[in-house]
């Protein structure tokens, strides 16, 4: 029985259709297609929106250890610098998209701000793989003691600007371009206080 012209048509619609379902959400390389997709679509956060309200979500009262993808720990407490604190996963799409406008941001400033890219439910080998997978060429981190109240999250990405005092200046819960004008003045404004 041969099939009629319309059939072979949406079999040949269909067959391709799955093949890109089954790319799109069951490959490694579908997953990060979807996140580069997605970047697309991020917006600059607006420093009117951030989170920080009142004094007392500012302070810090513990110091917090992380761990790079080497190994190598680091406290808050290590630098003199602003801090840029992105709470993120490698699992996480959202993270993913965000990543490399974070990339970017951090070239543009240089060694005038720390940027801490971590990772807290996560070990270090899974995110050694994912930085060897993306190309990345700055440290990755991992929670290595108790997180502070107030730079805990269960929203993934989160991230907070933190001033040369150890105290919170801005948090925002979502996936944001963080590569823009207003981010990287306000940034290099907080490196120059």
């Amino acid at each position: 029985m041969a099939l009629s012209k319309k059939a072979k048509s949406n079999l040949i619609f269909y067959g391709i259709a799955g093949v890109l379902i089954i790319f799109l959400f069951f490959t490694s390389a579908g997953s990060s297609f979807r996140a580069w997709m997605m970047s697309f679509t991020l917006r600059t956060p607006d420093v009117q929106t951030s989170e920080v309200k009142s004094q007392e979500k500012q302070f810090i009262d513990m110091d917090w250890k992380v761990i790079d993808d080497e190994g190598a720990e680091f406290w808050l407490s290590d630098t003199d610098k602003p801090i840029f604190i992105n709470i993120w996963a490698t699992w996480c799409g959202p993270c993913r998209s965000e990543m490399g406008s974070i990339l970017d941001l951090q070239k543009r400033l240089g060694n005038s701000v720390e940027f801490l890219l971590v990772s807290t439910t996560e070990e270090i080998g899974i995110i050694k793989k994912y930085k060897l997978s993306e190309g990345i060429d700055i440290p990755l981190y991992v929670n290595g003691s108790v997180i502070p109240k107030n730079l805990y999250s269960q929203v993934f990405p989160t991230t907070f600007i933190i001033d040369k005092n150890k105290k919170i200046v801005y948090k925002w819960e979502g996936a944001y371009n963080w590569n823009d004008d207003k981010i990287y003045d306000l940034m290099l404004k907080l490196s120059k206080e």
